[in-house]
């Protein structure tokens, strides 16, 4: 998904810094899913505050995923495409021993990827 971003852009346009944040955002993408989906004594604690931890992770994603392309269209790809993603984690955490699909943290997910898309927003880095 995020490759077809970066094909999309001019060659020319594409910065080192770009591929850093397609990195950053498949890390991501592949410790959110490992943290979430392996039973909860065999992976890292986090903390306490579960909701804010979701929130947060989602933020950095959606930020990560904002910057691979720049331009506007990343807003109607990134947003439906992380909130489903978050959607199918929290669906496949029912697979899980020890682990239960929340509709709370569905929510702390979709509101963490309106978040980060909305900071991205904020600092101007769209072009439209």
């Amino acid at each position: 998904m995020a490759y077809l971003l970066l094909k999309k852009e001019k060659s020319s346009d594409m910065k080192q810094k770009n591929k850093l944040f397609l990195v950053l955002f498949i890390i991501s993408i592949i410790a959110i899913s490992l943290l979430s989906l392996l039973p909860p004594k065999s992976g890292l604690e986090l903390g306490k505050s579960d909701k804010l931890n979701h929130f947060l992770a989602y933020a950095i994603l959606s930020l990560n995923f904002g910057f691979i392309s720049t331009k506007i269209r990343s807003y109607f790809i990134g947003i439906p495409f992380l909130i489903a993603y978050g959607l199918l984690i929290e669906f496949f955490q029912g697979f899980v021993p020890g682990r239960d699909p929340s509709f709370y943290d569905a929510l702390a997910n979709s509101a963490g990827v309106f978040l980060g898309f909305f900071i991205f927003y904020l600092f101007g880095r769209i072009k439209k």
